[in-house]
């Protein structure tokens, strides 16, 4: 049953504290094992701007036109060119820079093989202490590919 007192900024505060958390914190639409609103820290926040960089296509985001890296139009060159990991990489970090949240981060991008044959890009994110702090994990792995019906298929784990 939800907690119809919500949460307090004082019960944010004390799990992320302002110090670590350079972007701030976010709320979902969820509730959290309390069953109070759920709230991420900066790291799971980067976590999900950086998968929402790779869908995006440039200019879909009117006011930075730049902004998106279209990971769909990379998805079927993934066995042509073994740069495109590093493409991806750079490209990731430049707009996470372009966004301010690069600082703490580690990204490296890689390419893997399925046991079904299908490619997949697989994009691993770690934070320093200071950037993942309040969280279970500082280190996270983001699978990208095409499922049966050739529709895009995204999976993210945090590793403990």
């Amino acid at each position: 049953m939800l907690d119809p007192h919500g949460i307090t900024l004082a019960e944010v505060n004390a799990r992320y504290p302002s110090i670590f958390q350079k972007l701030g914190y976010d709320v979902l639409l969820d509730v959290d094992s309390t069953y109070k609103p759920k709230v991420i820290s900066t790291f799971q926040m980067c976590v999900n701007i950086i998968v929402t960089l790779l869908m995006m296509k440039p200019g879909q985001y009117p006011s930075i036109p730049e902004l998106g890296i279209d990971i769909d139009q990379y998805l079927h060159e993934y066995a042509d060119d073994d740069k495109i990991p590093n493409t991806i990489t750079s490209k990731l970090y430049e707009q996470c820079n372009r966004l301010q949240m690069a600082a703490g981060l580690e990204i490296k991008c890689s390419i893997d093989k399925l046991s079904n044959g299908i490619n997949a890009l697989i994009v691993q994110i770690n934070a320093n202490n200071k950037v993942a702090y309040g969280d279970e994990s500082s280190k996270v792995i983001i699978g990208i590919t095409y499922n049966q019906l050739n529709e895009l298929y995204v999976r993210k784990t945090y590793i403990k």
